[in-house]
C-alpha cells in the first residue's frame, strides 16, 4: 500500500518538507505571538518578483531572488520602524507592489517558460538535491539563531519596551529575524508555493497555543505538529495526484478547527 515511499523523489519531498517545517515552527512563535505573522505572506509575494527577475536574467533564479527578498524584508522592517507606517501597512505596501511588478515583468518579458501556477502552489515532488541542502542550511541557521538569542527574542515577543529597557538590541535582532524569515521563504517557495509558504509559519503556533501555557511549550508542540502534518500531507497527496503543499495546508486547517472545537467542548464540560 505504501510501496511508493521507496521512491527517491518521495523521500526527498519528505526530507525537505521536514526541514522546512521545522524551520517554520522555530520562527512561528516569534512572529505569530508578536503579531508579525503576515511578514511571511508579504515576503512570499516579494519572492514571486525575485524569482521572475532571476528567471529572466540568470540561469539560477535563486541568485537574484535571495538578495531581492532580503532587501524587501529590510524595507518592511524599516517602514515598520517609521511611526507614520504601521507593520501591517508596511507589509501590504511592499508585497502588493512587488507582486504587481512581477506580473508586469511576466507580461513584458520574452522567453518566460515557467508555469505561473507552479510558482504559486509549488511542487514538492520535484525537489532537487540543491534545494534539500539549502533547506538543511536554513534549518541550522534558524535553530542556531533561536538557541543563541532565545531569551532576548522571548522578551522582544512579549514586551518590546521592556526588552529595550534591558538594553537588548531590539532593532538588530528584528532585522536578523526578518532576514532569516526571508531566507526561509526563498528556499521554500519553489517546493511549497508562493501562496502557501506563509501557512507553515502561521499554523504551528496558532494551533499549539490553544493547548499550552508557556512559550517554550508552544514552540515545542508547534514543531512536533509540523513534523507530523507535513509527511502526512505528502503521503496523502501522492496517491491522489494532488499538490502536496495544498494538502499540507488543508491538514493544518483541519487540525486547527478540530483543536478549537475540542477546546470549546472541554471548556463547556469544565464549566
Amino acid at each position: 500500500m505504501f510501496d511508493f515511499l521507496s521512491y527517491s523523489f518521495i523521500q526527498n519531498a519528505i526530507l525537505i518538507g521536514l526541514m522546512l517545517g521545522a524551520s517554520a515552527s522555530l520562527l512561528s512563535p516569534f512572529l505569530v505571538l508578536n503579531q508579525q505573522s503576515m511578514i511571511a505572506d508579504g515576503l512570499s509575494h516579494a519572492s514571486f518578483t525575485g524569482f521572475v527577475l532571476g528567471m529572466l536574467l540568470v540561469d539560477e533564479p535563486l541568485l537574484i531572488a535571495l538578495p531581492f527578498v532580503m532587501a524587501a524584508s529590510v524595507l518592511i522592517r524599516y517602514l515598520s520602524n517609521d511611526k507614520q507606517v504601521n507593520n501591517d501597512a508596511a507589509i501590504g505596501l511592499v508585497s502588493a507592489v512587488s507582486f504587481a511588478v512581477g506580473l508586469i515583468m511576466i507580461k513584458l518579458g520574452s522567453g518566460f517558460n515557467i508555469s505561473v501556477e507552479t510558482m504559486l502552489v509549488g511542487n514538492m515532488f520535484t525537489a532537487t538535491p540543491t534545494e534539500m541542502w539549502l533547506s538543511i542550511i536554513v534549518l541550522v541557521l534558524i535553530a542556531g539563531f533561536v538557541l543563541i538569542f532565545y531569551r532576548k527574542l522571548f522578551l522582544m515577543t512579549y514586551d518590546e519596551d521592556y526588552a529595550r529597557f534591558q538594553n537588548i538590541p531590539v532593532n538588530r535582532l528584528s532585522y536578523m529575524l526578518s532576514a532569516l524569515t526571508a531566507l526561509f521563504i526563498v528556499v521554500g517557495v519553489r517546493t511549497i508555493g508562493i501562496l502557501l509558504i506563509s501557512a507553515l509559519v502561521i499554523f504551528p503556533s496558532q494551533m499549539s497555543s490553544q493547548w499550552t501555557k508557556s512559550f517554550k511549550s508552544t514552540l515545542i508542540l508547534g514543531t512536533i505538529t509540523s513534523l507530523v502534518v507535513i509527511p502526512s500531507g505528502i503521503i496523502i497527496a501522492h496517491p491522489l495526484s494532488i499538490p502536496a503543499g495544498s494538502t499540507i495546508v488543508v491538514l493544518y486547517a483541519i487540525m486547527l478547527l478540530t483543536s478549537l472545537v475540542l477546546k470549546s467542548i472541554l471548556g463547556r464540560i469544565r464549566s
